[in-house]
């Protein structure tokens, strides 16, 4: 005859037990693997930002105060006008904002507003001026663009500095050689920091 003895209480509750200490483990590790998984997602986003932010900066300032009618642009043998007739970094460049002049036409002016009309680029401003704040990285070309362009978002902080020929600090515009640029973004709230840095010689300096 077949014993119809069930399970206690006692077995019951124990069993529940070490289901439940199971469950919750692997809960733990699930939870931790979406953590890890969501933390490199968001590193590579800001990783996918800066670079594109600190790439674009650099292609532009290579390319500052660019002046096609004299070849000349050794420092040593040219140190004035008119090899140089304007700053290639403006006189509104600070650690946060960064003003870039070309001279496109080749006509000696460094018009705020000044524009000229490429065959492949379109139109084409003279001044371009980048600018951080309130988390925002922007760029406006003078006499293209009504207002500033948002160019990346997420940006905690972006700092410029400014050496001259010798790798020395300097604030004079016209003394300027190599522009170092510090970018760091965070594109989700408690996501990864990553920062970046770069420094870009003036190729017309």
């Amino acid at each position: 005859m077949n014993s119809e003895r069930g399970f206690t209480l006692a077995e019951m509750l124990v069993v529940c037990a070490i289901v439940g200490i199971v469950m919750a483990s692997l809960l733990g590790l699930v939870m931790s693997g979406q953590q890890a998984y969501w933390f490199g997602t968001t590193q590579v986003d800001a990783q996918q930002t800066v670079r594109v932010a600190i790439e674009r900066m650099v292609k532009e300032i290579r390319e500052a105060g660019y002046y096609p009618r004299n070849p000349d642009t050794n420092p040593a043998t040219c140190a004035a006008a008119p090899c140089y007739p304007f700053d290639a970094i403006g006189t509104g460049a600070t650690s946060s904002t960064l003003t870039l002049q070309y001279d496109w036409d080749g006509d000696g002016a460094s018009a705020a507003t000044g524009t000229v009309t490429d065959p492949l680029q379109g139109t084409r401003g003279e001044r371009v001026i980048y600018s951080f704040s309130g988390g925002v990285l922007t760029r406006r070309e003078m006499g293209v663009d009504g207002s500033p362009v948002t160019i990346a978002s997420g940006i905690t902080g972006v700092t410029f500095s400014y050496l001259a020929e010798d790798g020395t600090a300097t604030t004079t515009p016209a003394a300027i050689r190599t522009v170092a640029i510090t970018v760091t973004a965070q594109t989700a709230s408690q996501g990864a920091y990553v920062t970046m840095m770069d420094r870009v010689r003036l190729r017309n300096r």
